[in-house]
């Protein structure tokens, strides 16, 4: 594997991202990985570089805003995310030979995914674009904003909503609530919505009832972690996945 340092422009801001570029056994698809609130591309380099490993050419990114990533700018409402999601995948289109792309997001990221994937099915690409063929929503339920009303929310919010430059955390994460709803609107698009479970921030049944907004194919999987160690606890549920869809 290989990686490679880039750069993708999203308005006003460049945003600081990283390819990783199998070595062999090269497969049709490529991933596009969009982290969760107060992160950065880090906390998806274990799955990115495993999956890479699979032959799975992948693209990171840090969210503008983000001051454990390299992008600066400031994040002045959720939708930031999903317009620098859909800026990214207008950087892979570009760059990348994969016949089709599937967006693999973690918690808000898994929101910007959907929200994205949405905006593909009203304004599709030209002919000669890979078209969005999947997503992947890691940790994502119905009203994510509610598992920080918990004791263990608010002390986690507390602890790291400093982490991000811009609007103020709370009003960040219920405006996540509403880009979550583009499940509604995704169409048929295949969908894997990935449950943790010992995730103290969003339940199972709130990860149910997101999958259950979307049409099918939509399925949902329960892996063994945390909410913040779910995308690593992910790699073979998310590899089963996207062998099973043919990508």
């Amino acid at each position: 594997m290989r990686l490679e340092m880039v750069t993708i422009p999203s308005g006003s801001v460049e945003l600081a991202g990283l390819r990783y570029l199998p070595e062999e056994r090269l497969r049709p698809t490529a991933l596009l990985y969009a982290h969760g609130f107060t992160a950065g591309k880090y906390s998806l380099d274990s799955l990115a570089g495993y999956l890479a490993g699979r032959g799975y050419a992948g693209l990171t990114f840090d969210f503008v805003g983000h001051k454990l990533g390299g992008s600066g700018g400031e994040m002045r409402r959720a939708q930031d995310v999903a317009v620098n999601l859909r800026d990214a995948l207008t950087w892979l289109r570009h760059h990348s030979d994969a016949e089709k792309i599937v967006l693999i997001g973690h918690s808000m990221g898994a929101a910007a995914a959907l929200q994205v994937a949405a905006w593909e099915r009203e304004r599709p690409a030209h002919a000669e674009a890979q078209r969005v063929a999947g997503v992947v929503c890691i940790c994502l339920g119905t009203e994510p904003s509610r598992g920080f009303e918990t004791a263990i929310g608010k002390t986690m919010l507390a602890q790291r909503s400093d982490y991000v430059v811009g609007a103020p955390a709370r009003q960040l994460l219920q405006e996540v609530d509403t880009m979550a709803l583009a499940a509604e609107e995704i169409g048929s698009l295949p969908a894997l919505f990935i449950a943790a479970r010992q995730d103290a921030l969003i339940s199972l049944a709130h990860v149910e009832e997101l999958a259950e907004l979307a049409e099918q194919p939509a399925s949902v999987a329960v892996v063994d972690s945390s909410h913040l160690e779910a995308p690593d606890r992910s790699r073979g549920t998310i590899v089963q996945w996207l062998e099973k869809q043919g990508f």
